[in-house]
This record gives C-alpha cells, sequence and structure tokens, in this order.
C-alpha cells in the first residue's frame, strides 16, 4: 500500500516555483479588482489595470503542470489513464467551485435582491459557460476562466499526442495563434451576428473570454514544458530573462502593445503571456529565494480559493470602508485627499489579501484538499474493481 502510493507522489512531481507563479498570478489578479474599487492614482492604476493578465499567467502554469503529470502518469502506467485524469480535474475544481457557486447565489439574492439566472446557474455548474456565452462570466464572479479551463482539459489527450516535441508544439502554438488572430481580425464579426440569433446583445467581452481566443495561451505552458524537460540555462542567461523579462512587463503596463498592420492584430495578451514565459524561465533557473520568498509560496499554494473568495471580501472591505466614511461624515467633512490616495489604496489592498488568505487557507483544508482526497480514493476504487 505504502509502496504504491510512494509511487504515486513521485511520479507527480512538485516545485516551489511554479507555486510561486501561481502566487504572482494571484496577485495581479486581486490587485486589478481591488483597484476597481478601490481610488488609485493614475500612475498605480496603470500598473493594476495590467493585472487581469495574471490569468493568463495561470493558464500556463496550468497547461505546465497538467501536460508533465499526463506524461509521468503515460509513462508509468497508461491504464485507465484518460478517465483517471477527467476524475482528477473535476474532485480538484468542483468541490470548491460548486461551494463557491453557492455561496455567490447567497449573496446576489439575499444580500443583494438581484436575480439568478437558472440557465446560466446550470452552466456554470456543468462546466458548459465556455460553450454557452451567455454564461460565461456569471456565478461565481471568475468563473469564465474555470469554463475556459475545462474546455482545455478535453483537448489535451489530443495534444499530448499531436504536441510530441516543442518542434511540433511550436508549430501548434503558431497554427493556434494564427487561427485566433484570423477570428479576431477578421470574423469575429461575422460569427458575433450568428451567435446574437441565439443569444441577443451578448457583451463582446466574451470574445476575449472564449477559447479561440485563449487556447494559443495554454499552448505556451506546453512549449514551457518541453523547454524545462530539454533546455538548460545557466544561472547568469537566467538572471537575463528574469530582469528583462520584469523590465519588459513593466514597459507593457504603461504602454500596451496590440501589434496591429493593415492585416493582423495581436492582441497584447499574447504578447505579455511570451514574457510569462520568459519570466517564468528566469525564475527556475535563478532560483532566487527573494522571489521564490514564503509569502508568494503561500498564496500559490492556496491560489484558486484565493481566486474565487477575493471578489466577496473586497465587497465586504469595501462595504465597511464606505460605512466608516459615512459615520464619519456625520461629525467632521473630511478633505478628498486625505480618503482617496495611494496609501490608502495600498492599506486597503493588504487588507484584503490577509482576510482572502484567512478565508482560503480555512477553504483549501476545509474543502479543496478532501475534494481531491475523494478523487484519489474513486480512482483507487475503481482500479481495484478493474484488477479484481
Amino acid at each position: 500500500m505504502k509502496t504504491a502510493l510512494n509511487k504515486e507522489i513521485n511520479i507527480v512531481e512538485k516545485y516551489d516555483w511554479v507555486d510561486a507563479l501561481r502566487g504572482y498570478a494571484i496577485l495581479l489578479v486581486i490587485l486589478i479588482h481591488s483597484s476597481q474599487t478601490f481610488y488609485v492614482d493614475s500612475f498605480i492604476k496603470k500598473i493594476a489595470d495590467s493585472g487581469y493578465l495574471g490569468v493568463q499567467l495561470f493558464f500556463i502554469m496550468s497547461s505546465f503542470t497538467l501536460f508533465k503529470s499526463y506524461n509521468n502518469r503515460l509513462n508509468y502506467n497508461s491504464a485507465n489513464i484518460i478517465r483517471n485524469f477527467f476524475i482528477r480535474r473535476v474532485f480538484r475544481i468542483a468541490p470548491y467551485y460548486y461551494s463557491a457557486g453557492l455561496i455567490y447565489v447567497f449573496y446576489k439574492i439575499i444580500l443583494k435582491g438581484n436575480s439568478v439566472s437558472f440557465i446560466n446557474l446550470l452552466a456554470n455548474f456543468t462546466f458548459t459557460n465556455g460553450i454557452y456565452l451567455p454564461a460565461i462570466n456569471d456565478i461565481p464572479r471568475g468563473g469564465w476562466s474555470v469554463g475556459i479551463e475545462m474546455l482545455f482539459y478535453f483537448t489535451l489527450p489530443l495534444l499530448i499526442k499531436i504536441c510530441n516535441s516543442l518542434k511540433k508544439t511550436f508549430v501548434v502554438f503558431i497554427i493556434t495563434l494564427l487561427f485566433s488572430i484570423f477570428i479576431n481580425q477578421y470574423q469575429i464579426s461575422v460569427i458575433a451576428s450568428y451567435i446574437n440569433a441565439f443569444w441577443n446583445d451578448l457583451d463582446a467581452s466574451v470574445f476575449y473570454y472564449w477559447l479561440p481566443n485563449q487556447l494559443p495561451i495554454f499552448i505556451l505552458g506546453i512549449i514551457l514544458y518541453y523547454i524545462h524537460k530539454e533546455i538548460q540555462f545557466n544561472i547568469f542567461i537566467g538572471y537575463l530573462f528574469l530582469t528583462s523579462s520584469m523590465c519588459f512587463y513593466f514597459l507593457f503596463c504603461f504602454w500596451k502593445p496590440d501589434i496591429v498592420t493593415n492585416w493582423f492584430k495581436l492582441n497584447s495578451e499574447y504578447i505579455v503571456s511570451i514574457i510569462f514565459v520568459f519570466f517564468t524561465i528566469g525564475i527556475y533557473s535563478t532560483k532566487n529565494k527573494l522571489v521564490l520568498n514564503k509569502i508568494i509560496l503561500k498564496f500559490g499554494q492556496i491560489s484558486f480559493s484565493l481566486y474565487l473568495n477575493h471578489f466577496l471580501v473586497i465587497n465586504f472591505i469595501s462595504y465597511l470602508f464606505n460605512g466608516f466614511l459615512k459615520f464619519l461624515n456625520i461629525y467632521l467633512v473630511l478633505p478628498k485627499k486625505l480618503i482617496n490616495n495611494n496609501f490608502v489604496f495600498m492599506i486597503m489592498f493588504v487588507l484584503v489579501l490577509f482576510l482572502s488568505y484567512l478565508v482560503s487557507q480555512f477553504t483549501y483544508k476545509a474543502i479543496e484538499l478532501k475534494g481531491q482526497r475523494a478523487g484519489e480514493y474513486l480512482i483507487k476504487r475503481l482500479n481495484n474493481k478493474v484488477n479484481i
């Protein structure tokens, strides 16, 4: 029993730098959502506004780890690998995703007095919100990325067969990138007209969320897998990648380059995702302890709970803060500069991080980990039945 368990642990390699990158990804996501709620001046706002790209960093890390673990298990024991893969993914995502969805339903109906679309709720709970576009980012908030990732899971067994080398994976990346450019540049209005014939007045943002726009970014994670596996960089090159990618990212924050010509438009999320790949190479090549610090690792380890929880935490802190200001205004009038400044924003941001972390530590241990263990238990039971 213990031997089998140890073999299972050995084939699923864990890297601190993956947790660190997930930690940076969730910090970016929380930063942009905090800046949309609390006042921040234009300089910090430009940095915060790029935080939406943290989701793309999540996609790259997810693709890398899934491709690696799938290949490791395939080499170890290919029996029922596709079945076991989907069991693991569902039990990894569903338990707290469903829990968070129910919390958001309670929040919207009871606390906010809003209605909830049953069809949208059903689409999110069956992970088909990436297909049924009216529901793509409804309940819970941020659920669009989960729906899109679930669609990517269905492509993974095929991608494992196609992307069996760095060269072939790069070709697939170029093909999916060109396809995405073609759709965004030439066909988006046609597709929108067809879709709106079924679902009226869809927001244009759905075409940012949907899989054709995100698939090239997932493929970058597979490219990263082969680079990590086949190419070793010395520490000098690692620091070159690390520092240059950070410089390019902050340059992007102040100058967002959609590369546009008469023939095509290359969206900025693709450019920054390539920067993220170089940043990742720099991190694992240097293993800099300042970058791989304990705080960022802890955030990365519970990043899924943090992603789902931070929206409500921001709303909660905003409610308390605005209520406190209203109370103060009964007795004195505070200058706007005393309330609306970067120092107050940083206090709010740290509070959001701290409270989100506390809540997420609980949900991770109480729900996420138990869900993962339940998935492994189910796989074990199914494997035992096959062996009998």
